[in-house]
């Protein structure tokens, strides 16, 4: 697997959390004014906002179906690693989405040779 397909579970969760963000602006969200709350709203208007926030809704849902599976397919994958450092970094960088100076705080490393331990690995043994 390349470090771009490991990648894309970082991207789904941001693609969701933009999701959930324009969810929330439309007043659909935790806490949020309820746009049947705003004064001077026509029916006409509440239920194409509506409509619009279902199917924002909708792609949320299908955005959550996909970083799942993918989830699953980069974990798969990790415990196919035989080398346990590897395998850590990997799922720090991968699933846990830490960023390099976190990952090497917490194995106790520069940076630089996280990212080069996993970045060889990957390029070593990609397909």
């Amino acid at each position: 697997m390349s470090e771009k397909e490991l990648s894309q579970f970082y991207w789904l969760k941001k693609e969701i959390k933009d999701l959930e963000d324009k969810i929330d602006e439309l007043g659909y969200g935790v806490g949020s004014i309820k746009i049947k709350d705003v004064i001077g709203t026509s029916n006409n208007q509440q239920s194409s906002i509506q409509e619009k926030v279902a199917i924002l809704q909708e792609q949320l849902i299908n955005a959550r179906l996909t970083a799942l599976e993918k989830y699953i397919e980069i974990e798969r994958y990790i415990e196919t690693v035989e080398e346990s450092e590897i395998r850590q970094i990997m799922r720090f960088r991968f699933l846990d989405l830490m960023n390099w100076n976190q990952i090497a705080d917490e194995l106790h490393y520069e940076r630089t040779t996280v990212s080069k331990k996993l970045r060889q690995y990957i390029s070593h043994n990609s397909h």
